[in-house]
């Protein structure tokens, strides 16, 4: 082991991981790193595109590995969704080699202090921070990220999360190891002294799969809490987004090789089989596993994954409630947004909207559902006309399937058309899957109906939803977090008592609660080291992001008492 290598990353890294601890304590928003375009030099942006370009069409290979290996097999799946294949091509390995070497690994990696455990990570942050502009790019095609999402959710609060998670573990592990001596009285009033150790261990093997829409934002809190604690972890990126995942792995394994640490605690596990995936859940070494995809499988887990224990996060939506409010014109411009932005494909933007038959109450006057669905549909085609690339505020469509869900819900068999999807033409991409949003109005209440949009739709599919009373709205909203799955809810309101019960409903259903956002901070958005992320207690999620159990779980607590 490199001590003297890892002690320059504690005195280099000292600094941000305080901060770090300060923000997980306190719960005050923390950026470790600027979120803004132009603090960054322009050279580095370009760079990061160049060194994207370089990678099309070439074989990735782990640092460790021999650059050209006969015969070995590889799988090349990913097609951006800007229209054209990135032909790069990943190494197939076997599972059970992978957690070999995994267990092996964690020998040398458990017995580190967490002191050190946490600078050595720190540094891994810092080096993948230093390939910002790589991963915005590699957030646009292999997610259908815009450029500045890119920037955002596959880099700069990607590598937030991960902070966050090393914190925390730092945290925890300080608390928990503790050395203790005390006294008991045992025969004729003698004094026994007992020394008595406290300390915590990895619980395991980690196994984490990673999602396409976010794969790092959604990942790294399981990727660095799992190492910061100790356990080795394997990773089973998806097939659109193996990119992210591997670069990735390939930054954090030449941290560990520096340190002088068996780069196997961490691995990325391709197969060309498919059901190599699910086998791997159900290996008797792996002892933990974190997830974030679609309902079907993450239940498939839950269900037979006996000797781990599954943290998941899966299909979700965002509901709103707009009831009254002092803005129209912001609510309006906020809500517009939120549908436009990444074509809302992620389960934070709003999909259903609900409006009450009688009216939204502003100070001016009572704005009807008619006028409302009228000054949204303006707001949204303004948004697009007003990018010249459509496609820096929509992204792209990551998935196939969405498309085909567009055209099934315009057939208005579900409500009423009242804003049309269109397919854009992008200058730059001719292969682009870029289209504007789908809005439907819908007035009846029948179950079949219900059932078609109380679920999560991805995509730019929304619905706005009329309702002749409070009572009916938080019923369908109690109905659809029970069934389906709701993450959050957007309300919008200038009354206490409608405020409260909104208040309530939403805690019940586990629901992040955002109130009157307005203008330019919208419902999507997530303060790092803040907001929550999940549920815990409705079917989109049985584990909280930033949340003490998301961290716990990866460790165990060893006691050994002695007789002094």
């Amino acid at each position: 082991m490199n001590i003297k290598k890892i002690n320059i990353w504690r005195t280099r890294h000292a600094n941000l991981l305080e901060k770090a601890v300060t923000a997980v304590n306190s719960r005050e928003p923390f950026n470790p790193f600027p979120d803004d375009l132009s603090f960054y030099d322009k050279s580095s942006i370009q760079k990061g595109e160049i060194q994207f370009r370089q990678l099309l069409g070439s074989r990735f290979e782990m640092e460790h590995r021999e650059k050209w290996i006969l015969n070995d097999k590889r799988i090349s799946p990913e097609i951006s969704p800007y229209g054209f294949p990135l032909r790069i091509s990943y190494f197939v390995d076997d599972f059970d080699k992978l957690v070999k070497k995994s267990n092996h690994a964690m020998k040398k990696w458990e017995k580190i202090s967490i002191n050190a455990r946490a600078a050595i990570m720190c540094e891994a942050i810092t080096r993948i921070h230093n390939a910002t502009f790589l991963f915005s790019n590699i957030g646009m095609h292999t997610s259908g990220h815009s450029f500045f999402m890119g920037f955002h959710a596959n880099a700069i609060h990607a590598q937030a999360r991960a902070l966050e998670s090393v914190a925390n573990i730092y945290n925890i592990e300080r608390g928990l190891h503790k050395e203790l001596y005390s006294n008991i009285s045992i025969a004729n009033g003698v004094q026994q002294h007992i020394q008595r150790t406290f300390k915590p261990y990895p619980i395991g093997l980690s196994l984490i799969y990673s999602g396409q829409l976010v794969p790092t934002w959604g990942a790294y809190p399981a990727i660095f809490a799992s190492l910061t604690a100790g356990c080795p972890v394997i990773i089973i990126p998806h097939s659109n987004a193996i990119l992210p995942i591997a670069l990735t792995v390939r930054i954090i394994k030449s941290v560990f090789i520096e340190a002088g640490i068996p780069h196997d605690i961490i691995s990325l596990f391709c197969s060309e089989n498919e059901d190599a995936y699910q086998a791997a859940a159900i290996h008797r070494s792996v002892k933990l596993i974190d997830y974030m995809g679609g309902a079907f499988f993450g239940n498939w887990l839950k269900q037979h994954t006996l000797q781990a224990r599954v943290m998941s996060q899966q299909n979700a939506y965002t509901s709103v409630f707009v009831h009254s409010v002092n803005n129209y014109k912001g609510m309006i411009e906020n809500l517009a947004f939120g549908l436009c932005s990444y074509s809302a494909q992620l389960c934070t933007s709003p999909q259903n909207i609900y409006v009450l038959e009688s009216g939204i109450f502003t100070p001016d006057r009572i704005v009807t559902p008619k006028d409302f669905q009228r000054d949204l549909v303006k707001k949204i085609n303004y948004l697009i006309k007003k990018h010249p690339k459509p496609r820096e505020l929509l992204g792209a469509i990551a998935s196939e399937k969405t498309i085909n869900n567009i055209e099934l819900y315009s057939n208005n068999n579900f409500g009423q058309v009242i804003l049309h999807s269109k397919r854009i033409e992008d200058p730059d991409f001719s292969g682009a899957r870029i289209t504007t949003p789908l809005v439907i109005s819908v007035t009846s209440s029948s179950e079949d109906i219900r059932d078609n949009y109380a679920k999560e739709i991805s995509g730019p599919i929304s619905f706005i939803i009329m309702k002749d009373n409070l009572k009916n709205v938080i019923e369908e909203l109690r109905y659809s977090a029970k069934n389906f799955g709701i993450l959050g809810v957007g309300l919008y309101t200038i009354d206490d008592k409608v405020e409260n019960a909104m208040r309530h409903v939403s805690s019940e259903i586990g629901a992040l609660l955002s109130i009157n956002f307005c203008n330019n901070y919208y419902i999507s958005q997530c303060s790092i080291f803040t907001d929550i992320h999940g549920s815990a207690c409705n079917p989109s999620s049985n584990i909280i992001y930033g949340t003490p159990d998301f961290y716990n779980y990866r460790l165990r607590l060893t006691e050994s008492r002695k007789v002094l």
